[in-house]
């Protein structure tokens, strides 16, 4: 973007290449088991409008070669999630929205387009966000650029869709403050429709709504998570997905927990 909005949180790095619908077969080809929410994968559905506008490269790139992703932590996104997203990755303008969610205010973090431009088409993860030539511009990882052909034009269009993935949701934590157990902060990745809500319960207490932070990630405090604990998310089409977390502090919280199950 011309002038990427930099957020410092965590993660590793690594790259991975994408296949032709621009995610990254996973390793574990069973399909997940749902709960609450269906078997993951089915067929795709967009959501919002269409736009059109400008792709530019970025440069958007798992390395942040020159500005940080707003979607990660301060140590990049880590390499299992690079791996399942592939290289064909984006950012959105800030004044980007899907029903009354906004990109500058983190919201669309991990969502997914479909571009079209030059007689290609692809899906591609969004991963930042920041100021843009207009509204509906966004940038791209050079992959992108190169599948597009960007040497013949800049014109597109896009809209928001189902994320291309069989593989279950992944919840990733931050590891700064990981010893004190009585807060955390999560990003949920690897949803396949956007997220609208998170929410996290002690037993036997009533369900409490995480905040949402500027960098995807959803913050609790003000309880003991030590003996774990749940978490319930909400798509924008109100599918839910339930899940046992284990004890803070004990496990690796880069790595996270990988879910039984994703949207349909």
């Amino acid at each position: 973007m011309r002038q990427l909005l930099l957020i410092v949180v965590f993660a590793a790095a690594c790259g991975s290449s994408p296949n032709q619908t621009g995610a990254v077969a996973p390793n574990d080809a069973t399909s997940p088991i749902s709960t609450t929410g269906g078997t993951g994968g089915g067929a795709s559905r967009f959501f919002g409008d269409p736009h059109s506008g400008n792709f530019w490269l970025g440069p958007v790139d798992y390395s942040e070669s020159q500005y940080h992703n707003a979607c990660a932590p301060s140590v990049k996104y880590p390499a299992a999630i690079q791996s399942l997203y592939g290289n064909y990755i984006m950012g959105l303008a800030n004044e980007a929205q899907l029903q009354n969610l906004t990109a500058g205010n983190g919201q669309l973090c991990d969502v997914c387009a479909q571009l079209a431009a030059n007689g290609q088409s692809l899906v591609a993860h969004v991963v930042t966000y920041g100021d843009e030539t207009g509204p509906n511009d966004i940038d791209v990882s050079p992959q992108i650029d190169g599948a597009l052909d960007g040497a013949s034009g800049r014109k597109l269009t896009w809209q928001f869709i189902t994320c291309p993935t069989t593989a279950p949701i992944t919840y990733t934590f931050d590891g700064r403050q990981w010893s004190n157990t009585w807060f955390f902060r999560v990003w949920v990745r690897n949803a396949r429709v956007p997220v609208a809500k998170l929410e996290y319960q002690l037993a036997p207490s009533a369900w409490s709504t995480a905040d949402w932070q500027s960098d995807g990630a959803w913050q609790a405090s003000g309880a003991d998570f030590s003996a774990g604990f749940s978490l319930r998310v909400t798509s924008i089409d109100n599918q839910t997905v339930v899940e046992a977390i284990p004890g803070l502090d004990t496990f690796d919280p880069n790595v996270g927990i990988v879910s039984q199950t994703n949207f349909q």
